[in-house]
């Protein structure tokens, strides 16, 4: 049967590619700055295609922000496992267009990767289910697991409404594992299976002087200038090499385990690839040594600067700013709380203000840590069955992204499996400009799929 999967999805691969194609054409950022009727038109498109695939009781399941999230199942008998499939179909804004060599939101073939906005993170991962669909109807007969789609509108902007939707819906939902298809190989040709995700969170950063620009020649001196103050707050938050300076911010971490460890050190990462595939300048050194890269980027704290702005670069003059504005970003180790952590970057930002400024903080919906047991039946048979698509022995890793929806499924459902996959690989770019998705693994994470729920 193996052979037999694998060589009906290889003639099937264009068309699955012309239904990714269809996705990416319509540019469905979840941010509120942009047009969010593409994000419902991109809705519409996947239950069309949720329709077109024979699914039933096909239906927008609609959060506080009107940015749909599709339901549809494929139901066979009461006594088959169920097993819940996971993408998004909103994506992150273009950044640079003049950056990208293809347009944004139309797919552009070029060798063996896909380029264009969404084709990696994740509306591949909305083709992926789909097509496994067609292909264990096709080869078990009707005899497969029991399957239930659930694709979120708005996990690109922080998933604020997906906790309600889970609630509200937890019994149409109801199921015995997730696969969550969002997170990607630990290199091309490499399965991989993600064991654990760094949380999130955000605020941004206003910190006003005067009631609107002012004359620097008549003015600055006497008035504190707003964009070096909120430098200096920034540069308070970490040292040099990246150590967060928050006190107690690290107090909840929990190390990994000499087991972890050994298998992080079996990757095989080196500096020389991270900073290829990170396109790092030559000149520039990391924060930390070539062994604790990893370690770093899955089980550390981050607090990175987003955005920064004062004034215009286009329209520079010589003005002192009345505000200066910043967006401050955080990722959290496991042992990390959200909440906990954003309040406390919040507070230290407010106590560090100089000259009695007028500091504004907005602080955004977060995400947990996320760690799962692998102990589960389940993540064998995925292991094997992504072993057997890909041809080599799968990995177990982590990630130094996150998933909301990964704690909210286990908030919901318990302590089932929550299978984290993807089709991502460190040169396909996601979030930047030039996203890209690697053929071959696409086929492969579609045959994967397909075996994991023949050997279900």
């Amino acid at each position: 049967m193996e052979n037999q999967i694998k060589s009906e999805i290889h003639k099937k691969m264009p068309e699955y590619i012309e239904l990714l194609s269809r996705l990416v054409a319509i540019p469905s950022i979840s941010f509120d700055n942009f047009d969010q009727s593409f994000v419902l038109k991109s809705a519409e498109t996947v239950k069309q295609m949720f329709i077109d695939a024979g699914l039933t009781n096909v239906q927008f399941l609609i959060p506080p922000s009107g940015r749909p999230s599709v339901y549809g199942e494929s139901l066979t008998s009461p006594d088959k496992p169920t097993v819940l499939l996971y993408a998004h179909h909103d994506v992150q804004p273009p950044m640079r267009e003049k950056l990208w060599n293809t347009p944004p939101f139309t797919a552009t073939q070029k060798g063996d990767r896909l380029f264009g906005r969404g084709t990696a993170d994740d509306k591949a991962g909305v083709i992926t289910h789909l097509a496994a669909l067609e292909q264990v109807r096709k080869q078990l007969n009707g005899n497969g697991p029991n399957l239930k789609f659930i694709i979120e509108g708005e996990e690109e902007s922080g998933s604020a409404g997906f906790e309600k939707i889970l609630k509200e819906n937890a019994e149409l939902l109801k199921c015995d594992a997730v696969i969550v298809a969002d997170l990607g190989n630990f290199a091309k040709n490499t399965p991989s299976i993600t064991t654990t995700l760094r949380g999130m969170g955000a605020v941004g950063v206003t910190l006003r002087v005067t009631k609107a620009p002012l004359h620097s020649g008549s003015w600055s001196g006497p008035i504190p200038d707003p964009a070096q103050a909120l430098c200096r707050i920034i540069a308070s938050l970490a040292d040099k090499d990246g150590k967060i300076l928050i006190p107690h911010y690290e107090d909840g971490l929990i190390p990994p385990t000499q087991e972890e460890l050994d298998s992080y050190k079996s990757l095989g990462m080196t500096e020389k690839i991270f900073r290829n595939d990170g396109g790092v300048l030559d000149q520039v050194n990391l924060n930390v040594p070539e062994d604790e890269i990893l370690i770093s980027l899955w089980r550390r704290p981050s607090i990175i600067v987003s955005t920064i702005e004062s004034g215009s670069r286009v329209n520079a003059g010589n003005v002192l700013q009345d505000s200066a504005y910043a967006r401050i970003g955080i990722r959290l180790a496991p042992g990390m709380d959200a909440q906990k952590c954003t309040d406390m970057l919040a507070d230290f930002i407010n106590a560090q203000v100089p000259n009695n400024m007028e500091c504004v903080i907005e602080k955004e919906d977060g995400a947990n840590p996320f760690v799962t047991d692998t102990t589960h039946p389940f993540f064998k048979k995925m292991s094997d069955a992504m072993s057997d698509a890909y041809g080599s022995p799968t990995k177990f890793i982590g990630c130094g992204a996150s998933i909301p929806g990964a704690e909210l499924f286990r908030n919901t459902f318990g302590n089932i499996p929550i299978l984290l996959t993807g089709l991502e690989d460190p040169e396909c770019n996601a979030h930047g400009e030039n996203e890209s998705l690697y053929l071959p693994d696409f086929e492969s994470g579609i045959v994967a799929e397909t075996l994991f729920f023949a050997k279900l």
